[in-house]
């Protein structure tokens, strides 16, 4: 494992009588979205859809400029800076697209301005998603962004020019895409290294079995799983700091508005809310499939029975709904919280990568389901200071405690 570029372990994980989820969901899902190619037209039937009439409570990504010559009417803020107020936002997708854009090329100076234009706007976004083969991107294809400096095979080194992680911080990013799509539905659950073998490869139990060295390699110990399934998960970059970083989950084929009927599907979801977990769906919203290029309406029949199916699932109670860095959040959270029976307290801890220290509003409107605690003399603490909270009694499930901040 590389000493520059590496994942983090040991992770810290949840204590016994912390519920994976507030009661009584069952599963978590988040919906990310790429902002390619959406134009104005169907950004509007997309937040009529998503967020008027349905009311789900996902975040969005946003371009802070588009110089795509290709597209060059895509939705970004230089130009619709109002998106920020009309729905959620908490994701950048780089600092813009700078694919197909002629002569013009991307440097730091760049995101010295795109930070300006946040700044000002007063965005701060939580998530960092790449973007193709956008030269800055700090895992996915290219990972220049990562990189402060450039080493020649003579051994020379010389300034990079797309480095900005370091801009990314100050941002307000403290969550990036790792580069890659699971097609295993539930992160955040224990499964086997041969099942995420066998639902990476895609293959049958027999194809799979002829190339399965390296999972009886995991097997046996000889090397570290290459595999995960974890919601999220620590990561070091080449100029020493350490972002926490996640999957998405889908099929490449089906991240546009057309495929998104497939990824949320009833019965996907259903599967979901069967084995738990959680689950950060990709997409592009405003991306149709080439075979419905200029035919019907932006989104298809299928895409809003299934979102249906979402909300329905979601008012139940039994599939929790938020945006990528609310559920980011709470994982991170949860994971680091204590239950003390004898005391008849939850104690709430910074993890020192995500959260430095704990201030109110990381804290406010977060909800945790805990098992053995009493209603009567109960403390929440963050630390050895009170927070102010509300609870309600489950019976045997627990008690959900929501922090007022």
């Amino acid at each position: 494992m590389s000493t520059v570029e590496q994942t983090l372990r040991p992770r810290s994980h949840r204590d016994p009588g912390i519920r994976a989820y507030p009661f009584p969901a069952k599963a978590w899902l988040a919906l990310s979205n790429d902002p390619d190619c959406t134009r104005w037209e169907e950004w509007e039937q997309i937040h009529a859809l998503i967020y008027d009439e349905l009311g789900l409570p996902f975040s969005d990504a946003a371009f802070i400029r588009s110089f795509n010559q290709v597209i060059p009417d895509q939705v970004d803020l230089d130009r619709h800076p109002e998106i920020l107020t009309l729905h959620a936002h908490d994701t950048m997708h780089t600092w813009g697209d700078y694919l197909w854009a002629g002569a013009r090329g991307f440097h730091r100076p760049d995101a010295e301005e795109g930070l300006r234009t946040l700044q000002r706007l007063g965005f701060s976004p939580r998530v960092w998603i790449d973007h193709g083969f956008f030269q800055g991107n700090m895992l996915h294809i290219s990972r220049y962004g990562a990189l402060p400096s450039i080493v020649d095979r003579s051994g020379h080194a010389y300034p990079n020019q797309a480095y900005t992680l370091d801009l990314v911080r100050q941002a307000g990013v403290r969550y990036l895409w790792d580069g890659t799509i699971t097609p295993v539905l539930g992160q955040d659950r224990s499964v086997s290294s041969w099942q995420l073998h066998l639902a990476r490869e895609q293959r049958t139990t027999l194809a799979a079995m002829k190339r399965g060295s390296e999972v009886l390699r995991t097997w046996f110990g000889d090397e570290q799983p290459r595999y995960h399934n974890e919601a999220h998960h620590a990561h070091r970059f080449p100029d020493g700091q350490v972002f926490r970083v996640f999957q998405r989950y889908g099929h490449w084929d089906d991240a546009d508005i057309d495929g998104l009927a497939r990824t949320l599907a009833p019965t996907r979801m259903d599967e979901l809310l069967s084995t738990g977990g959680t689950c950060i769906a990709y997409t592009h919203l405003g991306k149709r499939h080439a075979s419905r290029t200029g035919r019907g309406p932006h989104v298809p029949a299928a895409t809003k029975e299934a979102l249906r199916y979402v909300r329905d699932r979601w008012k139940q109670g039994a599939l929790e709904l938020s945006s990528v860095s609310r559920m980011l959040d709470y994982l991170v959270l949860r994971d680091h919280a204590e239950v003390d029976l004898g005391a008849n307290t939850f104690t709430l801890r910074p993890d020192g990568i995500t959260f430095q220290e704990l201030k109110p509003e990381d804290l406010r409107g977060h909800r945790f389901t805990v098992r053995g605690l009493r209603l009567q003399r109960l403390r929440v603490l963050c630390g050895d200071a009170d927070v102010p909270f509300s609870a309600l009694d489950h019976g045997s499930e627990g008690i959900t405690i929501t922090l007022e901040g």
